[in-house]
This record gives C-alpha cells, structure tokens and sequence, in this order.
C-alpha cells in the first residue's frame, strides 16, 4: 500500500534521525554515536561554514584586486607613444574582441624623463605615426596595464570557487579518516566481544552434539 506520508512530513523525519544516529537506538555503541556526532558536525559545516568562509575569501580577494590596482595605478603613467612604423595588416587575435593587435616599435615621452622607443600593442594596420596610449612605470619602461573589472571578477571567482572545492574536500577527506579510525575501534570491539563470548558458545554447541549422538 502507497504511503501519503512525504518525505518532508511524519516520514520524513525518522529517516533522517536513523541516518544521523538520533533515532534513540538502544543498540547503538559509543562509536555509533560518535560518527553520529561527527556526520551532524560535517553536515552543518557543509551548509553553514563553508558558504560563509567562500564568501569572506571573495571579498577579501576583492579586496586586494581593488588594492593592487589602485596602487598600480599610483605608481604607473598613462603615455601616448608614437608608431615608428605601420603595424602589420594581421597579428594576435583579441579573445574578447574581433580587434587583432600586433607588436610595432613606437616611441614614448615618460614624465620628467629622456624619451624613449621600444616595441608596443597596436591595432592591426594602424599607419605610422599614429598614437596608442601606454602604460610605463617609474622608469619609463613598458609596464602591465592595471587589472580590469573584468579581470578582478575572474580572480575573485576563481579564488571562491578554489576555497569551496577545498573546503568541500578536506571536509570530506575528515570524515572519511574519522569513520575509518571508527570502524577499525568497531573491528577490535567486536573481535575482543568474539574472543570472549566464542569459549562459552563452542563448548554450549559441543554439549548439544554431546546430548545427541548419531
């Protein structure tokens, strides 16, 4: 007979306390209620904990990002520096864009400084003389732009979804090492229950064959 019971209702309920170990079983042992204890711990830090620590790695990788560009840009210059040559009609695709850029040497003027030349990203089939902006550091050298927003998001989704996998793992990795080292107790519990009960039931089976010969 189908019951109407779901598994949220009356159902539900004792399923869960069996599986969690608070069902109040009188046969259950010590080490029963320990893993009982530990599955609950496991479970609630799986729910709670480990969202909460994802977020707070997030914002703090966020944070940093936002640090590290804004002294980046603090400490760099935003130049014009002037194509020495045409750039060449074809160059490395951009993954975000259809643009293609190419390396072409230009020349640059660094604040309070000599100027200097060197090799720069230009659009494809920019013409000579054109200008692109650069960014150069203290000593007027070509430097890394500052991280983007579209950057910054990419490092902090990647640093959450690190520390989740992470957590999740070592949670589990827990768990697994604790039911092991229960269930070898377990092992040596039942063996010593064996070696003390064996004595009395192998010589109850052998008094029984002995009332009952053939």
């Amino acid at each position: 007979m189908r019951s109407d019971r779901t598994p949220g209702g009356e159902g539900g309920v004792p399923r869960w306390a069996r599986w969690l170990g608070f069902d109040g079983n009188p046969l259950r042992r010590g080490t029963d209620r320990v893993e009982s204890v530990i599955r609950l711990t496991i479970m609630i830090l799986l729910v709670v904990a480990v969202p909460i620590v994802t977020v707070a790695v997030g914002q703090q990788a966020d944070h940093l990002a936002l640090r590290g560009a804004e002294a980046q840009q603090a400490q760099d210059h935003l130049v014009n520096a002037v194509l020495l040559q045409a750039a060449p009609a074809t160059g490395i695709p951009d993954p975000y864009t259809s643009v293609q850029w190419a390396w072409v040497p230009a020349r640059w003027q660094p604040p309070g400084r000599p100027a200097r030349s060197g090799v720069v990203l230009a659009i494809a089939r920019a013409p000579k003389g054109s200008t692109v902006q650069i960014w150069i550091n203290a000593f007027g050298a070509v430097a890394d732009p500052p991280p983007d927003h579209r950057e910054i998001v990419g490092d902090v989704c990647i640093a959450a979804a690190v520390t989740c996998l992470a957590s999740l793992l070592l949670l589990l990795a827990s768990e697994a090492l604790a039911r092991r080292a229960l269930d070898r107790r377990r092992l040596r519990m039942w063996e010593a229950e064996w070696r003390a009960t064996e004595p009395r039931w192998t010589g109850h089976r052998g008094g029984d064959a002995a009332s009952h010969p053939d």
